[in-house]
């Protein structure tokens, strides 16, 4: 394995760490949105809305750049010595998905017991479904679970497709040249 193909994995290992932190963020993006909203005020909802936006397209743009555009953000001045590490990159990407997409499962269930326990203690027949507090939180925990299960059962799905956006466009730049 050479220096660009390691800090190749690690970047889009990266890249899947800040999806799974994009997750945990949601919620209180749209927690806020909605105390905006309610608020009466369109110069802070605008305002609100118009970080959010910017924020969701930096995400973006970084998560596209650490899964799919690896060599760009590399420098091809590394050295071509190999490393000792017998293991082919999509078994790596597979681990850390798996990996990852546990991490996910551990950290979202008991925080959906929770927020379902907080949506019941908080939860009237006055209170709809969209004006409870821990609404976001439930349906943010149960993205993540949905996700990290996905991740776990489905990670040869998830390592295939990261590979072949790779394959293609190592074809369109060899094509290129």
């Amino acid at each position: 394995m050479t220096p660009k193909t390691f800090w190749t994995i690690f970047l889009k290992i990266f890249g899947l760490y800040l999806i799974w932190q994009t997750l945990i963020i949601l919620p209180s993006f749209f927690s806020t949105l909605i105390f905006m909203g309610n608020s009466g005020d369109k110069v802070s909802v605008f305002t609100t809305l118009f970080a959010i936006v910017f924020i969701a397209c930096f995400f973006i743009a970084i998560l596209r750049y650490c899964i799919f555009k690896t060599d760009w953000i590399i420098e091809e001045g590394l050295s071509e010595e190999k490393l000792e590490i017998n293991i082919h990159r999509s078994s790596l990407l597979s681990i850390a998905i798996i990996v990852l997409g546990g991490v996910m499962l551990a950290d979202g269930l008991p925080l959906l017991v929770y927020y379902c326990f907080q949506y019941i203690q908080h939860d009237n027949t006055y209170t709809k479904f969209i004006e409870n507090r821990s609404t976001p939180w439930i349906v943010t925990n149960f993205l993540k679970i949905l996700f990290g299960y996905f991740m776990v059962a489905d990670s040869r799905l998830i390592v295939n497709f990261i590979e072949r956006k790779r394959k293609k466009a190592q074809i369109t730049e060899e094509q290129g040249a």
